[in-house]
């Protein structure tokens, strides 16, 4: 006797059927570049994804991007927007070729782009924030590196620099410091892989007081003269630097040479005077401080790329990820492009 089954059919739901708080709901958990994915499905989609806010959401809310602009303009904004990766030391690479950006200073009067170093401020307070996210370690790739490092000599100079300091750099365990002081203290333990950090530090050379943010939290608070070798430190690069690890693991005991980082980084920016906390707290949002206060970016070169410059990138690849202010986990988009620079030593 064949008897009917108690199951009722599925109803095939459509989008507009459900109700709209549902769909905001939903669509909350996607990423900008599912929602791209999405907005190409059915016509429906593609309506609901021009709503400008979605897209203004995963956007840095700079000062200029506050300003009206058309629906089209958020939604390349996004799509076009890069990230700079940073392929870490090789542990089978005997050359230990790594790759580096300079800090680009934009003289906004004459229209250039020109090199900038953190001791040209001489006795002026500053600032300075970087938004990064970690790589795993992989066979051939340590995890971690110097994501700040100044010395005495060039990168491209084959003589080993005699002064050498990390400002930023995490150890291959996954310790974070971040000074400009002769002490150099862990600022924070266990940093993971794929997802977005903003650190910053403020330095108030009246009171010679430095604090650290991770986040937009102080994690950190000392005083101080700036390094001892502050003046010998006339050359300096985002994304490696030289280091004499001693017992510590950078990224092992007793290593010497070159300790390049392995990671993406949005931007690494220097600031005029002190920040506040309420600043770096912006800053952690995702929010933009006015131009006014921003001497140096490594970032400079990309926004001004209409400018004629020197070459301030070697072995650095843009990418498409996630922006930082979709959330903190960072996910890598696969992109190839013949037009993708790849710069290296001109």
């Amino acid at each position: 006797m064949v008897t009917k089954s108690s199951r009722r059919p599925l109803a095939i739901v459509r989008p507009e059927q459900l109700p709209t708080d549902t769909i905001k709901t939903l669509c909350s958990y996607l990423t900008g570049f599912d929602a791209f994915n999405l907005s190409h499905a059915s016509y429906w989609w593609m309506q609901y994804f021009s709503d400008e806010l979605i897209w203004k959401r995963v956007l840095e809310a700079t000062i200029e991007a506050d300003r009206e602009q058309p629906i089209q303009t958020w939604k390349k904004e996004y799509l076009t927007s890069r990230s700079m990766v940073f392929r870490g030391l090789q542990d089978n690479d005997d050359r230990q070729i790594d790759s580096y950006a300079y800090f680009a200073h934009v003289d906004r009067e004459q229209q250039r782009v020109s090199r900038f170093r953190l001791n040209y401020l001489g006795s002026e307070s500053f600032s300075f924030d970087v938004r990064f996210s970690l790589l795993p370690a992989s066979d051939g790739n340590t995890f971690g590196g110097i994501i700040y490092g100044l010395q005495s000599s060039s990168r491209e100079d084959r003589s080993w620099p005699y002064y050498h300091q990390q400002f930023v750099v995490v150890s291959s365990t996954g310790d974070l410091y971040c000074s400009v002081l002769d002490s150099r203290s862990v600022v924070a333990r266990d940093m993971i892989p794929n997802r977005w950090y903003h650190l910053a530090l403020t330095y108030d050379n009246d009171t010679q007081a430095q604090d650290v943010y991770l986040d937009g939290v102080m994690i950190h608070s000392s005083t101080g003269a700036l390094h001892n070798e502050w003046g010998f430190l006339t050359h300096e690069q985002i994304g490696t630097g030289c280091i004499t690890a001693g017992s510590l693991n950078f990224p092992h005991p007793n290593y010497l040479g070159w300790y390049g980082f392995r990671g993406v980084i949005d931007d690494f920016r220097i600031w005029n005077g002190a920040l506040l906390q309420d600043d770096v707290a912006f800053l952690a949002c995702g929010r933009k401080l006015a131009n006014q206060r921003l001497r140096a970016s490594v970032k400079a070169a990309i926004t001004h790329e209409n400018l004629t410059r020197s070459l301030t990138w070697v072995n650095v690849q843009l990418t498409m990820c996630t922006r930082p202010t979709e959330g903190r986990n960072m996910q890598l988009v696969p992109f190839r492009s013949p037009a993708q620079p790849n710069c290296t030593i001109s």
